[in-house]
């Protein structure tokens, strides 16, 4: 293996075997090479042989990335490698080991829209004393499992009434699930880490079949991944993280920031490698990012230099509205593609919330831009593609609930709601298989004989399938079999363009089944239900050569990168992003390390854009971002290691302003009228101002983006009338 290209910090990482490793992984500085390299390293010393080494990442597309990196080092190795999500490797873990928890190895999967499903139905048939909707429900069960609170202590400690109702949605929730022998995302991480933690000789096991344990992204591990960690690697002595404390921005989901700021302590003899020589971006870009984030307090800390030139500036433009900010940008980007500065799949728009992309689709579509929406609807969540999967999760899962009554009248059976009130009632009663109690449909009160006899067929078409082609057979011909006897494709009108669209959608499906069957002979249709249900939002984006502007939020873009990048909405409230509530220093942290993730992605150019009008119903935003004058005032700062830098460039397109200020001044601003200056700070040219408007609380402003000329000296509150 030729290690020539590694710099001297990355041949440090990939050859240090002393014990515990941290790799500080500053952005774009090669991390994925120096996993390769390592894992490539292990197997060619002989340390051990691939299939001992466990490589956990945060999407299949990395695990996948990992895998080819290895066998272009080890041709062949790669593909030995036991590489994929922490979810995925705990499924593997739980379809050998889940019968320790009372479940079968064939246990359903549940996505969110799963969950809420589930969640909806138990809303309705409980009385709560508070307004709780069912996607409040689920992230607060969410957030409990991440931090390793199960449904008891949950309701140990609730401390008034809308605690006391989500903790008790929680127990129901967990209690539906076992019944329908499903687990969702977070259980696939909690069950494997309880299976572990119980059983003592399955812990030694694993630990002892992976002397050598890798994890990519590790600031974004949550609590129990941590713990999970902690389980296989013994004594830690072949542990290797690798993150950027930098780029932790899922603590909405439960990623904690403490496990690599902890890391060292947690793993007693750590060494820490950084990773500071940044390869993607140009100098303004990376001083300007970097200068940002260095306004954080909780960091390890690193130096990140580039041996690329400066490049352009920086470029921050306001605009007076967000249709005028979205045609602004569609405006630029033509002009980019056209003068063949760069190619449309090499353009980033990234935004904080997805509500923003409306604006930007129908500015791209004034404009004849080819875009791709990243982080919408995914292939699998269409309402086409879940009927199929549903009747496929009931051929290994009999018991799972959600799927039986998303399926049992679709096609339509001539089942009404009597009928399958019937029906349903009938499966609470008895506890019998689902199958059977179709066979004796004609029996109960409410199904007519149409529906009793699409039952019975329906029945008929399970067994037949269980019986034969679903043990030994593959995958695909299980599709085939559903789509061949069950009225599935009936239901659309070929005709129809919607109803074509879905019709190619189901093709497609098919024949993601059948290159799973040759990919992975044997793993039959288990195999690829597992798969599917762990397919992350990352794994499906067409990225390179899709010929297509990209629009995404800011967590979306988390891994990628750009030849041009234009981030919007740089407004006090919108980045960084206030919710309602309480706003805590730490959250300030995170929206920080949030768009230094968003500069990152840029290679050449860089752009920022705010509004001074944007309409955001219950939230105030109150001018640019904080963020703006951090980027331009601190990049001054910062010299990188090799040769000496001027600050960042940043080139503000921006109305110009001359003016003085002092407490007492009326001034007028074109959004919010006249105010009182009640506070003025100058800051080089510009001045940081707090206004009285005569709202609910005083706003903050800085000068130079939108003109705030003073209407009078020495004024008081009298005069805003």
């Amino acid at each position: 293996m030729d290690l020539t290209l590694l710099n001297p910090s990355q041949l440090e990482a990939v050859e240090y075997f002393g014990g515990p490793l941290l790799v500080l992984a500053g952005a774009g500085s090669g991390k994925t090479r120096v996993l390769a390299c390592r894992i490539a390293g292990i197997i060619e010393t002989g340390r051990a042989r691939p299939w001992d080494i466990l490589a956990m990442t945060f999407t299949n597309k990395a695990a996948g990335e990992m895998r080819r990196r290895v066998s272009t080092l080890i041709p062949g190795e790669g593909d030995r490698v036991k590489a994929g999500t922490f979810h995925s490797i705990c499924a593997w873990i739980l379809r050998r080991e889940a019968h320790h928890l009372g479940f079968s190895e064939n246990f359903t999967i549940y996505d969110a829209d799963d969950q809420k499903v589930l969640i909806r139905k138990l809303l309705k048939n409980r009385e709560m004393t508070t307004g709780i909707t069912p996607g409040q429900v689920r992230d607060d069960i969410s957030r409990k499992k991440n931090d390793g609170i199960g449904p008891e202590d949950a309701l140990l400690q609730a401390s008034n009434p809308r605690e006391t109702d989500l903790a008790g949605m929680y127990g129901a929730y967990q209690q539906a699930l076992r019944d329908s022998g499903a687990m969702d995302f977070d259980d696939l991480l909690t069950s494997a880490l309880r299976i572990i933690r119980q059983n003592s000789d399955i812990r030694a096991a694993y630990a002892t079949r992976f002397p050598y344990i890798l994890v990519d992204e590790y600031q974004d591990t949550n609590l129990v991944q941590h713990l999970l960690l902690r389980e296989l690697a013994g004594d830690g002595a072949g542990v290797c993280v690798v993150g950027d404390d930098d780029q932790s921005i899922y603590a909405w989901r439960g990623a904690c920031i403490e496990n690599i700021l902890g890391f060292p302590d947690d793993f007693p003899g750590t060494k820490i490698v950084r990773l500071e020589e940044n390869y993607r971006s140009s100098g303004n870009i990376l001083r300007g990012a970097a200068a940002l984030v260095g306004n954080n307090s909780r960091r390890h800390g690193k130096t990140l230099w580039t041996r690329r030139d400066d490049g352009g500036p920086i470029r921050v433009r306001t605009l007076a509205s967000e249709a005028e900010e979205a045609g602004w940008i569609a405006s630029e980007i033509a002009g980019l593609i056209a003068s063949g500065e760069c190619p449309s799949d090499s353009v980033a728009v990234l935004y904080r919330t997805n509500a923003q992309s409306r604006q930007f689709e129908t500015a791209c579509r004034k404009h004849g831009l080819s875009y791709e929406i990243v982080g919408s609807q995914r292939f699998y969540e269409r309402a086409e593609i879940k009927d199929i999967v549903a009747y496929l999760r009931l051929l290994l899962n009999p018991g799972d609930r959600v799927s039986l009554e998303r399926i049992v009248n679709r096609p339509s059976r001539g089942l009404g709601k009597k009928g399958l009130a019937a029906f349903l009632g009938h499966l609470d009663r008895t506890g019998c298989d689902p199958f059977e109690a179709m066979e004796r449909a004609g029996g109960m009160d409410g199904v007519s004989a149409r529906a009793a006899s699409e039952l019975a067929r329906l029945a008929s078409w399970h067994r037949v399938v269980t019986d034969g082609i679903l043990r030994s057979g593959p995958a695909a011909s299980v599709v085939d079999s559903l789509l061949g006897n069950v009225d599935i494709l009936q239901m659309y009108d070929a005709g129809d363009v919607t109803d074509q669209a879905r019709l190619e959608n189901i093709a497609e499906f098919r024949r993601s089944v059948a290159e799973y069957d040759t990919e992975s002979p044997g793993g039959g249709l288990s195999g690829y239900m597992t798969q599917i249900a762990l397919e992350t939002t990352g794994d499906e984006y067409e990225g390179a050569d899709s010929g297509k502007v990209a629009l995404m939020t800011l967590h979306c873009a988390k891994g990628l990168e750009f030849h041009t990048v234009f981030v919007a909405g740089l407004e006090e409230g919108m980045l960084p992003f206030v919710r309602p509530g309480d706003f805590l220093p730490s959250d300030v942290e995170e929206e920080r390390r949030l768009l230094y993730v968003g500069m990152t992605r840029a290679m050449n150019d860089l752009t920022l854009t705010w509004v001074a009008n944007r309409v955001r119903p219950g939230v105030r935003q109150s001018g640019p971002s904080r963020f703006l004058s951090e980027i331009a005032g601190g990049a001054s700062r910062l010299r990188p290691p090799v040769r000496e830098a001027s600050p960042a460039a940043v080139e503000q397109t921006l109305p110009a302003g001359g003016e003085s200020y002092s407490r007492g001044d009326v001034i007028r601003h074109p959004r919010y009228g006249k105010g009182l200056v009640t506070a003025a700070l100058r800051r080089g040219e510009e001045w940081q101002l707090t206004v009285d408007f005569g709202l609910d609380e005083p706003k903050t402003l800085v000068s130079g983006y939108v003109p705030i000329p003073v209407i009078k000296h020495r004024g008081t509150l009298a005069d805003l009338d």
